[in-house]
């Protein structure tokens, strides 16, 4: 298990009262051979020694914790790297990263956000601020939960959806990036904290409801490419399926068979059969992420009789390639499934007319 966490995850400073640094402490959990690395406040990236760090023997190169010092304004940065594929390395690996804020109580000096741009489709949520001076991105997150408001005024994020289209470079005044994925058709929360180098900060909150998904799925042409039958045409059904989750358990959207007709290869050749099998989705919000995913399959039996076994082919399952972010739309685009025997000569293919877009 991969793991790291700050308790606070947000330090707070009170000024007011004469306090001029905090605590929080740091815990991670990792793989043996994995490597942590830290950016302290004004130095550069250091590997750490987990063992003198936290004062452990061997359980040190799986889990440990300690304690770290800012005041407002600082941050401090630790990763988990895979080992020599550090942050200095040129292939960087990163597993984990875990960023801890030094804010003040009450902020000093007010209105950091000077303006903001907004944006959202069915798997993306986009958000830009512009600062009056240089910050940093204390958090960037939307969750299907509302986030939990501390008795500072400071957002937690409760589980997170999404990742980043590109990290954020801190010490900017512009700060934008896409949020995805995201599952289509569902109520949202955005918030935002951004931190001067002096430890004041700003919030934005938001919410948006992503758009609803509108699939269509057709099987328009069966191609018979082995009948199964060398000395005459065969005789097969056909069952083709359009689902989502996984192929060992999917749950279906829509299933059409084609009864036990008459098929022929002519010749092996690749006969083509004319069909008119089609799901028109209407507009669906997506629940969970197993629903994220669209799938088609089709199994076959060719059918000879009693002084023959039956020949059997099939495909359990080919992925639609549905995109996430801000080309989430896909025109109607057309491929051929291939369904290999599973015994005997018997194999056809079909092909997969598809497309998807995002509507409220």
């Amino acid at each position: 298990m991969i793991e790291l966490s700050a308790l606070p995850d947000v330090v707070v400073v009170d000024v007011d009262a004469g306090q001029t640094s905090g605590e929080t402490t740091i815990s991670y959990k990792k793989e043996p051979e994995d490597d942590l690395w830290e950016l302290v406040p004004g130095g550069s990236w250091s590997r750490v020694n987990p063992h003198v760090r936290t004062g452990l023997g061997d359980v040190a190169d799986k889990e440990g914790s300690w304690p770290v010092t800012l005041t407002p304004g600082q941050s401090y940065e630790l990763g988990i790297f895979e080992r020599r594929h550090g942050p200095l390395a040129i292939d960087p690996i990163r597993r984990a990263t875990l960023v801890v804020f030094c804010l003040v109580k009450r902020p000093r000096a007010l209105g950091l956000i000077t303006d903001e741009n907004r944006g959202f489709g069915g798997t993306w949520y986009f958000h830009q601020i512009h600062t009056r001076v240089p910050t940093s991105v204390v958090s960037f997150a939307v969750s299907r939960t509302a986030p939990v408001i501390d008795p500072d005024g400071i957002p937690h994020p409760v589980s997170p959806e999404g990742a980043l289209s590109a990290p954020f470079t801190q010490g900017m005044m512009d700060h934008k990036a896409d949020l995805l994925p995201l599952l289509p058709g569902n109520r949202y929360f955005f918030s935002a904290v951004v931190v001067d180098s002096r430890g004041n900060w700003e919030v934005r909150q938001d919410q948006f409801t992503t758009l609803r998904r509108v699939l269509n799925v057709e099987f328009p042409t069966l191609h018979i490419f082995n009948d199964g039958d060398p000395f005459d045409h065969g005789e097969g059904s056909f069952t083709f399926r359009v689902f989502t989750g996984p192929d060992n358990h999917p749950t279906v959207i829509k299933d059409f068979d084609r009864g036990t007709q008459d098929i022929d290869d002519w010749g092996e050749t690749d006969r083509p059969y004319a069909m008119s099998f089609a799901h028109f989705g209407t507009p669906l919000a997506v629940a969970d992420e197993n629903e994220m995913s669209v799938s088609v399959a089709s199994w076959g039996v060719e059918h000879d009789g009693f002084l023959e076994e039956d020949e059997a082919a099939s495909n359990w399952g080919t992925r639609l390639p549905l995109p996430v972010g801000r080309n989430e739309n896909v025109a109607q685009t057309t491929f051929l499934m291939d369904c290999p025997t599973s015994n005997g000569d018997f194999h056809y293919g079909v092909n997969v007319r598809w497309s998807v877009s995002y509507v409220p």
